[in-house]
Parts: C-alpha cells; structure tokens; sequence
C-alpha cells in the first residue's frame, strides 16, 4: 500500500520495542498465546499514532482486498492469459 503524501509518524524507543517483542511473540513456538492475540496487541497499539486519513486508506486496503495477490490465469500449455480490459461496442 502506497500514498502520494508521505507523513512521518514518532514512535518512541520503548513503544517500538514493545511492538517488535510482540512480533517475536507471535512466532515463537512456545508463545502462551495464538499469534491472533498478538496481532490483536500490536493493532491496539498502533491505533493511537493514527493520523489524519489513514483510517479511510485502511478501509480503502480492505474493501478492494489489496492484500491478495494479483491473480494470473493461465491456459492449458501453462502460458499466462492476456486479463487487460477490452471495451465492446457496437458498431
């Protein structure tokens, strides 16, 4: 997800260590939590540096489902469709 408008949002030191201690948390093997909960930990967190905007690019990255990836058809001999848009009409 990209914005045309950069904006710098502080974190402090401790604050972002706390965050990546999360993330470590969320992977490790014997964490006493489901990765969920850390996530969940992590979004609460990062919720209050929230800035002017970001929400609507948030539910913008959602409702378009920007975060699966491209989908690539492909024909029988494994080569990639052409899925650019074609406009019909009639003439």
């Amino acid at each position: 997800m990209s914005t045309t408008n950069s904006v710098t949002v502080k974190i402090p030191d401790y604050e972002f260590f706390d965050l990546v201690c999360l993330c470590h948390a969320a992977l490790a093997q014997d964490s006493p939590e489901t990765p969920t909960f850390y996530i969940n930990q992590i979004l609460g967190r990062l919720d209050s540096f929230k800035y002017p905007g970001l929400r609507d690019q948030i539910e913008e990255y959602l409702a378009e489902k920007k975060y699966l990836p491209q989908v690539r058809l492909l024909d029988n001999s494994g080569n990639q469709l052409n899925t650019n848009p074609v406009v019909v009409t009639n003439a």
